[in-house]
């Protein structure tokens, strides 16, 4: 028998195991009856949940790999950053009309929370071509970020306040619960990167 220990719920016995297009996913049902599907490694990356007995081994080096992807695109990306800051800058001839769209200049953090939302095998595209969840994700931090009158960097060091507003019983629960949960799953997910980044 598969068991994992939650912060919060306690432990679990794993029901069901079900490999996805993107990973390997668990339905995991609680001693309180609650019952969760958990993505390897990623529902394991923050440390609230942890692997018991065989589980473990096999959530280890899946973290591990992942780990190891995450330092690779993360240092292809910073990489690609440096590059970007070193080459020439040209100003484009102007034509008379107006551009279509703002160009948006996006720092360092938010470059990385999406470099470790690709990471972790969240989409940049949806299947119909539309923008799918790297980008919604990164655009509810933004407006997180807009009505805290923050900066990506001003969040990070206040996440985990933000992050318990935001979330069930905060005084923003409603707003952070809008569409599906985006905007607090956002958060966490912007929460867990910055874990990420201290090991």
């Amino acid at each position: 028998m598969q068991t994992v220990s939650h912060s919060k719920y306690g432990r679990g016995e794993v029901i069901k195991r079900e490999v996805k297009e993107n990973g390997v996913y668990l339905a995991v049902v609680f001693e309180n009856g609650k019952e969760m599907e958990l993505g390897v490694p990623a529902s394991f990356m923050n440390g609230a949940i942890v692997a018991m007995g065989d589980l473990k081994d096999e959530v280890d080096k899946a973290i591990a790999l992942k780990n190891e992807q995450k330092e690779k695109e993360l240092a292809e990306r910073l990489s690609a950053i440096e590059t970007a800051k070193s080459a020439p800058v040209t100003r484009a001839r102007r034509t008379g009309r107006k551009p279509s769209r703002k160009a948006v200049v996006k720092g360092s953090l938010q470059i990385e929370y999406e470099a470790y939302l690709e990471s972790a095998g969240y989409p940049v595209v949806g299947k119909s071509g539309n923008k799918s969840t790297v980008p919604q994700y990164s655009r509810a931090v933004e407006k997180v970020i807009e009505r805290e009158g923050l900066t990506w960097e001003g969040l990070a060091d206040d996440i985990a306040n933000i992050v318990k507003k935001y979330d069930v019983n905060g005084p923003e629960e409603a707003y952070g619960h809008h569409g599906h949960k985006t905007n607090i799953n956002a958060l966490k997910r912007y929460s867990e990167m910055l874990d990420f980044k201290k090991i």
